[in-house]
Formats: structure tokens, sequence, C-alpha cells
């Protein structure tokens, strides 16, 4: 793969093994002659992400997962972990000690490109601009209040009380949703998950019977508030885009996944 121009995603460093990993990302981009950009990742905008081969994610993986938000094409994307002792590093190929390493293994090709699915939201058939990579989440307006919605999914429709909505990539399924009870799926997997959060069942409100699934790619969830107004978030990281009582909120597999750098013998997960 040619490489000439590339974004270097980051966060802010919070001690010296942060502040000199990244250094180190940039030293190694002077020393091969590579054109870089920096962009720190609160500011980020889909105009810095335009005509670049490369995109460098620098931190953990929120700073990957916020990246993500940007990429709407084919450009590969690599994580380097700053600090492997406090951040978890799921999606990160690379850390400081071995950087330039799997840099040079990119230069000369040695390398396996692999695609991580995304989702896609709809509100009232107005496309939220992000896909998530993790999952996204839908409940009420005020977190504190119960979700009362219709959930309907592979031709079943359920009223539902609950502290909201948790639908899932595979990749996903090793963050949020697996703490919640959810199922862990292979890595590379076309299907996606949902779990309902908390359900509430009483004498207005049945078990919820549709409580958690796996879905394959073709299927989609929708939900529609019976009362009270709502909100969804990508990755726990996107903006919180709202929407009011019996607007349709619908999910389902992205027809753009994410393409990720990974090596034969990284240790990590992707």
């Amino acid at each position: 793969m040619a490489i000439n121009n590339v974004l270097v995603v980051y966060a802010n460093p919070k001690n010296n093994v942060e502040k000199s990993t990244l250094e180190l990302v940039k030293r190694i981009l002077k020393k091969y002659k590579i054109n870089y950009k920096t962009e720190h990742r609160s500011k980020l905008s889909k105009k810095l992400f335009r005509n670049k081969d490369l995109v460098i994610a620098v931190g953990g993986d929120g700073t990957f997962l916020r990246a993500s938000h940007f990429i709407f094409d084919k450009t590969p994307v690599l994580g380097v972990n700053s600090d492997p002792v406090y951040k978890e590093g799921f999606f990160m190929a690379a850390v400081k000690k071995d950087f330039e390493i799997k840099f040079k293994k990119i230069l000369s090709g040695n390398y396996t490109i692999k695609k991580l699915q995304r989702l896609e939201a709809y509100i009232n058939n107005r496309k939220v601009p992000e896909l998530a990579l993790n999952e996204f989440y839908i409940a009420s307006e005020k977190p504190y209040h119960t979700a009362v919605y219709f959930l309907s999914v592979i031709g079943k429709r359920e009223r539902q009380k609950s502290s909201g909505v948790l639908v899932s990539t595979a990749a996903g399924s090793n963050a949020w949703i697996k703490s919640a009870g959810g199922k862990i799926l292979p890595l590379y997997s076309n299907k996606f998950e949902y779990l309902i959060r908390e359900p509430y069942y009483g004498r207005t409100c049945a078990k919820c019977d549709l409580f958690k699934g796996v879905l394959n790619k073709d299927k989609k969830i929708e939900i529609v508030f019976e009362v009270g107004n709502g909100i969804l978030i990508a990755d726990s990281m996107s903006k919180e885009h709202k929407f009011k009582t019996k607007k349709k909120v619908m999910v389902k597999m992205s027809k753009k996944p994410l393409y990720c750098i990974s090596f034969n013998d990284s240790p990590y997960k992707i």
C-alpha cells in the first residue's frame, strides 16, 4: 500500500508513557518521509479524513472509536495503544515498542486488512450520521426515567419497560453488552445482537419475551416510544440524537464496515 498522506488521531497524553508513544509515532513517520497531520480526537471533522491513505489512532479504544465515526470509505485504520498498562486496547494492533516494526510491514505490504462490521441507525427514516463500531444505545432522554416503548424484531412486537436497549456489533459484543449479559460473538462475524437493559415487569407490563437475541445481517430492530422522549447514541461517545414520542428508531447492519490493519503475529485482538 502506498502511504503518502496519514492522519494521526490522538487523545491528550495523561502521563509520560502516553506522551512518548505519540512522539515516537510522529518521529517514525518523519523518519520514513511520510506526509502526516495530527489532530486531537475532540476536533475531528470529515474534511480531515479526505484523501488519507491511513489513519493512525494513538491512545485507547475510545480514540479508535472516535476516529471510526469519520471513516465511511475503505481508508484503513491502525490502532496504537499509548499505554498498555492502563488502556484495554481491544482495537489496537501496535504499541510503542513495536510500532516501527509494524509500520515497516505496512510499507512493505506485510499485513492484512480485517473488516469489522458496523451498525447504522435511522430516526423516523432520517439516517444518523455516525456508524456504530461497538453499539447503539436507545433509552429515555433522562437516564433515570424508565423507557416505555414497543420493540419489533424478526416479525414480533412487544411492549416493554426498561432502562434502554443495546444493539451491538460482533466487536461490541466484547464491550458494554457483554457486561450487561449479552453473548460474545466471533470478532469478524456478520451477525449482531440486542439486549434489554434492566427490564421491568409488573401489574401493567408483562415480562419480556424479546429480552435478547442474535440476529442475521439482513434483520433489523425497530423501537417506538409509547410515552416520553428518547435518545440514541453511538459507541457512548457520539452526540445524543434525540427523538420524540411515536417516532420510529430503526437499527440494522451497515454495508460500510471499518477496514483495520492487522498483523499475523499480533498478540492483540485485531
